[in-house]
C-alpha cells in the first residue's frame, strides 16, 4: 500500500512520484542545498508511518501534511 494519500482528482499515483522528487529537490535547495540524517532516524520515521501517512494536495499549490491513518487503510 502507498504511503501517499493522493488527494487530488487529476493527478496520477506516477506524477505525484515525480512531484515528490521535485519537492524533495526544493526542500534541499531551501535549506541551503544539504539535509543530512542518519538512517536509524529514517527507519523510526518509517516506523511511525505505520499508524501516519503522508497526504498530497495537488492544486495551484502543491500541500503535503502528515495525517493519522485512516482506519480503513490500515
Amino acid at each position: 500500500m502507498s504511503k501517499i494519500l493522493n488527494l487530488s482528482k487529476h493527478t496520477s499515483d506516477e506524477d505525484l512520484q515525480h512531484l515528490t522528487n521535485l519537492l524533495l529537490f526544493h526542500l534541499v535547495e531551501q535549506c541551503g542545498g544539504q539535509i543530512q540524517f542518519k538512517l536509524e532516524d529514517a527507519h523510526r520515521i518509517r516506523e511511525s508511518l505505520t499508524t501516519k501517512m503522508v497526504q498530497m494536495q495537488v492544486g495551484d499549490e502543491v500541500r503535503l501534511r502528515i495525517i493519522d491513518r485512516l482506519p480503513e487503510l490500515s
